[in-house]
């Protein structure tokens, strides 16, 4: 990843102070930008009591604390601020065209933050389509908007070595699968996304098997997720003319929801709540755009979303705890996902830790069992095999984990002497010259083959 307007703001508050309180002051103030400018954007296209409404939800929605409290999701309220101006500016570009400037602002700023930005040409279209503007005019700010996203990878492809445009490798059980089955997989994934914007009761630190069943093949839970799809696109369609901003909103919910389902961009994890930050605002546009168009009176629409946003606020607020360190961090993935690779992975260590061998062995074998396409379990677990003299499960662990992932280096540091001990001298020789020249700059690696190479020639 490459995202400057991000690690300059971090850089700029480490100048500042290197106290996490400021750097948590600096991620609300980001917040507050962020939902005054959804907002601003709710009332161009829904009016002021749509935009107060669809505000209000935006704001205290309890999913977005992870991208609030945990001062990594910083990228995710940047990129919306920058977003949603870009989007106001290119609304109001067509009576006066010197906000194209905005526009090209909004839009370098969002991709310097998140590589979501790219979708902003898309949304730029959806939103003259949602005010029924002229659609022959949406080509200047969609130009406008996509020579610095256009840019933004020219440079992205030049600064990083990798040449990739995306976080990495595929999530944990989506690995050797299809775009089909992909597509499959998160269908049934995808009613998480729904559960998680409508009814936030649950929140959890971290999505992944076998938190979440990851399967390509038909179950009820496919079927359910295709039903809630195809209605939520009979309702768009049913109500484009008499509330467009049902539609509007479930557009840009699949517009910038669409980086993240993992069927074309792989983005290492299945559901992540911090990642429908912006995605949210078309479910919460669509609702108050449903809500007024109510015929209740306006006390009961008033008192429902007095009542919606004190149970958003209060919701939000018992949450961020749970990412306020480390430590609380961990509390809530063991509460929240207990059969999690990740809680599993962390457990298993701490029973090794307190010296409870047998337990600790257990988790890191379910933990590898559940992810097998991730190497760190595997690492770990040869490291207490390797402290406690057992060569050879050391061995295949390490021998597996470098298969996994080939660019973890601790495991080539840790292989030569693992494969020495065990008498396998050939096979250290050999791991100890692959090591240096993989990693011939990591100073553990170079160091634990030359010590190696310096025993076998002396035996």
């Amino acid at each position: 990843m490459w995202r400057p307007a991000v690690l300059a703001s971090y850089a700029l508050d480490y100048r500042i102070s290197q106290s996490p309180h400021w750097f948590h002051a600096v991620n609300w103030a980001w917040a507050g930008v962020s939902a005054a400018l959804i907002a601003l954007l709710a009332c161009e296209l829904g009016g002021p009591l749509v935009g107060l409404i669809a505000g209000l939800l935006f704001a205290v929605h309890p999913v977005h604390v992870e991208a609030v409290a945990n001062v990594v999701g910083r990228a995710e309220l940047m990129a919306a601020a920058g977003y949603a101006a870009a989007l106001v500016c290119a609304l109001r570009a067509e009576r006066r065209p010197v906000y194209l400037i905005g526009v090209a602002c909004g839009a370098a700023f969002a991709i310097a933050s998140k590589e979501l930005a790219a979708t902003l040409p898309a949304a730029i279209v959806l939103v003259y389509l949602g005010r029924r503007m002229d659609l022959r005019q949406s080509w200047r700010p969609v130009l406008v908007a996509a020579v610095p996203i256009a840019l933004y990878y020219g440079i992205h492809a030049s600064v990083n070595a990798r040449g990739v445009f995306y976080a990495g490798g595929m999530a944990v059980g989506l690995e050797g699968l299809g775009i089909v089955q992909r597509t499959s997989a998160m269908l049934s994934i995808s009613l998480e996304w729904w559960r998680l914007l409508l009814f936030p009761a649950h929140l959890s630190a971290d999505y992944s098997p076998a938190e979440l069943l990851v399967s390509s093949a038909l179950t009820v839970r496919h079927l359910l997720g295709a039903l809630v799809w195809v209605a939520a696109g009979v309702v768009a369609w049913r109500t484009r003319r008499t509330i467009p901003g049902i539609a509007l909103g479930l557009g840009w919910f699949v517009i910038t929801m669409s980086p993240m389902a993992n069927i074309v961009v792989p983005t290492e994890f299945l559901v992540a709540e911090r990642t429908l930050y912006l995605p949210s605002f078309g479910i919460m546009f669509a609702l108050a755009s449903a809500l007024v168009a109510t015929p209740w009176s306006l006390r009961v629409r008033a008192a429902m979303v007095v009542a919606v946003v004190v149970l958003g606020a209060a919701r939000s607020i018992a949450r961020i705890p749970s990412w306020h360190d480390d430590e609380l961090h961990y509390q809530a993935l063991k509460r929240d996902a207990p059969r999690s690779y990740r809680t599993l992975w962390l457990e298993g260590k701490d029973e090794f830790a307190a010296g409870r061998w047998g337990s600790g062995e257990r988790l890191l074998q379910t933990a590898i069992a559940v992810a097998p396409g991730i190497a760190g379990p595997r690492l770990d677990l040869a490291r207490f095999y390797f402290n406690a003299r057992l060569w050879q499960p050391a061995v295949m662990q390490l021998r597996t984990a470098t298969a996994v992932d080939s660019g973890l280096s601790p495991a080539w540091s840790l292989l030569p002497r693992a494969l020495l001990a065990a008498g396998d001298t050939a096979g250290a020789i050999f791991a100890a010259h692959e090591g240096m020249r993989r990693f011939p700059d990591e100073h553990d690696v170079v160091e634990s083959a030359t010590a190696v190479l310096a025993l076998t020639r002396r035996r």
